[in-house]
């Protein structure tokens, strides 16, 4: 994964972000420095380039990057499941970034957040792009605020969590999902073969 060719993030970018990379030494602060100002730099421009790619590059350009999505929405042919998890990682980079969370926070819906703003008009570009007029949105979010610090404070007193607050922590990254996993094969299937 991090020796792809350089594209937003260069090679020694994604090594120092996943963990393979370490600055030490005495410029090690400045270095450090040096790199997230590099990468802020780079993901700003590549946002830039987005209103560029949408208005200029061909529709046979689109397929061969990313494929192509059956008639129906449903099924993406030929998209590689990399490529995938990158367009709806991006797309949650980028919903997260213009404040979507507060949005989900929010008691009611006034149209007038920044979130449904970006999604209601990049949806009217998108359908303008292949001749549609989109006459409404709307953005229906359920969501409950689960807070990190506050499970891991419930599982260490000896409580119990939610199912869906093990998945918040197995999908926040706080949990080894490779542990979790071995503790459910060891759980489901000695039981099992004991039952048996």
């Amino acid at each position: 994964m991090t020796g792809r060719k350089n594209a937003m993030l260069t090679t020694e970018d994604r090594r120092w972000l996943t963990g393979e990379k370490t600055y030490d030494g005495q410029h090690a602060k400045q270095q450090r420095y040096q790199r997230r100002k590099d990468i802020r730099e780079r993901v700003y421009n590549s946002m830039l380039d987005f209103s560029i790619l949408f208005e200029a590059l061909e529709e046979d350009e689109w397929r061969e990057i990313l494929g192509e999505v059956d008639d129906a929405g449903r099924q993406w042919r030929d998209a590689d499941d990399d490529l995938q998890a990158g367009v709806r990682d991006g797309l949650a980079f980028l919903l997260r970034s213009v404040g979507i969370v507060a949005l989900m926070r929010a008691d009611d819906s006034t149209g007038g957040t920044i979130p449904e703003r970006m999604v209601t008009t990049a949806i009217r570009r998108a359908g303008h792009r292949d001749g549609m007029l989109v006459e409404s949105v709307s953005v229906d979010i359920d969501a409950t605020d689960v807070g990190i610090p506050e499970l891991l404070e419930e599982l260490e007193a000896g409580g119990s969590v939610s199912p869906s607050g093990l998945y918040v922590l197995m999908e926040s990254g706080a949990v080894d999902t490779d542990a979790v996993q071995e503790c459910l094969r060891d759980q489901l299937f000695d039981d099992c073969t004991e039952g048996v």
